[in-house]
């Protein structure tokens, strides 16, 4: 684009390097919301354009062409010196795990930072980017005495001429990080210091490190705090004092924009080629019944036991709290894909009877099942119509080790780590009614011939036929009752007992101490003997689901495997609506408190209910876990930073309690123009089950576990055919599988952790899966 001498036009072209964080698209995000509100400026004072009416959509592009993110280790430094950085004027360097003196942590940042003195392009370091800066120009970085991780802290200004002009002195903003600088050199100044208390080692102690510097002579600025967490103030204010500091050091007044190959150089451009996707028409009508419940109590649970009680295949899908939905299916004869990262397979089979599957479709994988998934899913979806939430469609889960997929060199080829079902006929239960569904074929797929064959009724007449003998079944079940299930006793027994897991959490702590995660999400595995097979497994999850009942429950059963999956999940990973945006809702659960089961007896009631709100009140001011869900916050914030444009957090550390156990939930919301697929994706795994950073704190479990967590810790829901999706995180869950019952429990741990509460942590999960099952 040509350019303009008028300075109001101008605004600095940024390359965002990742030092592989879990917060890195949250600095992107104000990157992109400062363009973004200097473009709509410029565009309606007529300054950028000569008044020419321009949309809103055109200052979201504007903004995005004027920033670049690599990853530290994806090009040399020959390559970003020559190729990127004539294109940009200024750079920003991200948090990231580890250490400053580490090449393998740092990559190309380290060559930025020593090069600037010839480059002359000015450098923000945060966190990381901050250390590297220190110890690059002879400051020292050693481990702090106080690591300080999601918890705030007052910043005392010590020089506002430059980065913190018209910023207050004793603001707040969070801090992520292990290692400080504990001596400053001659060529660096001090700009800012913490100042007050935080929490260490079960004690208040005063925080008094270095929060923010700059070279004496050079453009390069550093900040220890995270000036993009949801509760760090003055951080959009601070990343426009450097956008004004590079326009001083550039001299810059020409409108300038990253060339579109240079664009195509960045994470985001080969992200957007990766998720390309096609236009498609819908596949599918829908044939829908609505009946009333009349007050009906758990109406769910006695739709299963008439419809799908001699069922060898069913999927349900069982809000048992009565909060919500809860979907009653089969997997009998529908059509089921199953994907293993290690071999990149992925296998489409229809069962025909108990142990028995013809296989319709197999072929090896060139791309993530993720993006086969996407058109999948894109290539089933049906007319617009009036329903339920889900209107049939993909039912399954996402394994945990789906973080892996396209490694290849993962897990064994015989284990599924994704598993979904076509659903093309169900019964839906909401509060208040039911509803009949099933699809009608409206066309013929030639790619996915296997679609056709497993998919839908092929005459709307046999789907209405369906749909009215289904309805008065629902009509009867509700007049029935549902016994109650038999008791469940089982001996848990941990794969690692209480001393391991006690010296992991230890290890996982030294390692947080060094800077290599903020958090991480250590997990144990405990087992036990069942009788094997579907009767078994039903009347355990009956029994779990009356003494545990949640919003997200489950009960699905392969057939072929004789395996199942039980689960009373209180947690919502992700929720997705596609109209002509899709909006996504995420739940993260990171906090726990025990709950005692209320009382049946008047006279112990208030006592009860003087104590429960005690410990609700003790989570909710809990620093430690204030901290461990502000972590997790930010990581999902920065989760969704990678495909939205933008993000909100609706309401932030509420309490919400269950059967057993008072949670600490955050809700977090956004927009983007991505499918539902790849909205899942992007935010996978869960960060409430790994920590942060991702990347290198999930490394970090697999070392410390030394085990597959298979279903536990991945994802459990649905892609609806209309452009709806939820999913739930899988905890509070059984798996079944060969005589013998595995459940996952564990905690987030942090520098602040107690490793005796840890585990106290873990038998309370394990509880309230289990309820009085549990034998020890």
């Amino acid at each position: 684009m040509p350019g303009t001498n008028d300075a109001r036009g101008w605004h600095p072209r940024t390359l965002v390097v990742d030092n592989y964080d879990s917060y890195t698209y949250n600095l992107v995000a104000l990157l992109t919301d400062a363009a973004r509100a200097h473009y709509s400026s410029s565009i309606y004072d007529g300054g950028y354009c000569g008044g020419a009416e321009t949309s809103m959509e055109e200052a979201e592009r504007r903004a995005r062409e004027h920033i670049i993110v690599i990853r530290n280790d994806e090009y040399s430094w020959a390559t970003v010196r020559d190729s990127i950085l004539p294109h940009v004027d200024n750079i920003v360097i991200s948090p990231g795990p580890g250490t400053p003196a580490r090449r393998a942590d740092v990559g190309v940042s380290r060559d930025i930072i020593a090069h600037t003195e010839e480059d002359g392009r000015p450098v923000l370091g945060v966190c990381l980017g901050h250390q590297m800066i220190a110890h690059e120009f002879g400051a020292k970085v050693e481990q702090s005495v106080v690591p300080v991780h999601g918890q705030t802290s007052t910043i005392d200004v010590v020089d506002d001429s430059c980065l913190f002009r018209g910023i207050p002195n004793g603001f707040r903003a969070v801090r992520y990080h292990s290692l400080t600088v504990t001596r400053m050199s001659s060529n660096l100044r001090v700009l800012a210091r913490a100042s007050g208390t935080v929490e260490h080692a079960g004690r208040m102690v005063v925080s008094t490190d270095v929060m923010g510097i700059r070279h004496n002579t050079l453009p390069l600025w550093g900040v220890q705090f995270h000036p993009e967490s949801v509760c760090s103030e003055h951080g959009a204010q601070l990343l426009a004092n450097f956008s004004h500091l590079t326009r001083m050091a550039m001299g810059r007044t020409h409108v300038l924009r990253i060339p579109p190959h240079v664009q195509s150089m960045s994470v985001q451009a080969r992200d957007q080629r990766v998720w390309e996707r096609k236009p498609t028409e819908p596949r599918f009508n829908l044939v829908a019944r609505r009946v009333e419940l009349q007050g009906a109590v758990d109406a769910g649970a006695k739709a299963f036991a008439h419809l799908h009680g001699d069922d060898w295949a069913p999927l349900w899908l069982d809000a048992s709290d009565n909060s919500g939905m809860s979907v009653l299916a089969s997997s009998a004869r529908a059509a089921t894909v199953r994907y293993s990262v290690h071999s990149q397979q992925v296998r489409v089979v229809r069962a025909t009877g108990p142990n028995i599957e013809d296989e319709l479709f197999v072929q090896a994988l060139s791309e993530p099942f993720w993006t086969w998934m996407q058109r999948i899913v894109d290539d089933t979806q049906c007319v617009d119509s009036v329903g339920p939430a889900f209107r049939c469609g993909w039912i399954g889960h996402f394994a945990y080790e789906m973080k892996d997929d396209g490694c290849g060199d993962r897990g064994s080829a015989n284990e599924v780590d994704a598993q979904l079902t076509f659903v093309d006929r169900c019964v839906v239960v909401e509060p208040g009614c039911a509803w009949v569904l099933a699809l009608v074929q409206r066309t013929v797929d030639v790619e996915h011939e296997w679609l056709d064959q497993a998919c839908g009724f092929t005459s709307t007449s046999e789907a209405e036929a369906w749909v009215h003998t289904q309805t008065q079944r629902v009509v009867k079940a509700l007049d029935l009752d549902v016994p109650d299930p038999e008791p469940l006793h089982v001996q848990m027994r941990p794969l690692m007992d209480r001393a391991t897991y006690l010296d992991a959490i230890l290890a996982a702590q030294q390692l947080i101490a060094q800077g290599e995660s903020y958090e991480i999400c250590l997990t144990n595995e405990f087992r036990a003997a069942i009788d094997p097979g579907l009767s078994s497994a039903r009347q355990a999850y009956m029994h779990m689901r009356q003494n545990n009942p949640a919003p997200f429950g489950a009960f699905i059963w392969d057939s072929h495997n004789q395996s199942g999956i039980l689960s009373c999940s209180p947690e919502r990973f992700q929720r997705t609506r596609v109209n002509s945006e899709t909006e996504i809702e995420m739940k993260p659960i990171k906090g726990t408190s025990r709950r005692e089961p209320r009382p049946l007896s008047s006279n112990e009631f208030d006592e009860w209910l003087v104590e429960d709100e005690r410990r609700k009140h003790e989570l909710l001011n809990s620093i430690k876990e204030r901290a461990e869900n502000l972590m997790i916050v930010d990581l999902i914030r920065h989760d969704l930073n990678t495909i939205s444009h933008s993000v909100c957090v609706e309401r932030l550390m509420h309490i919400e309690s269950f059967a057993r156990v008072h949670q600490m939930v955050t809700t977090v919301r956004a927009r983007a123009l991505s499918g539902m697929v790849e909205c899942l994706a992007h935010c996978f795994p869960p960060g409430s089950m790994t920590g942060a950073p991702k990347t290198r704190t999930t490394q970090i479990i697999s070392q410390l576990e030394n085990r597959r967590r298979g279903v536990y810790s991945g994802v459990l829901g649905y892609f609806s055919v209309h452009g709806r999706s939820d999913w739930a995180v899988v905890i509070r869950t059984a798996v079944v599988a060969d005589g013998r019952m595995s459940v996952g429990t564990g905690g987030a741990l942090t520098i602040l952790s107690d490793p005796k509460a840890e585990w106290a942590e873990v038998e309370t999960k394990l509880h309230a899966t289990m309820s009085d099952s549990v034998s020890p």
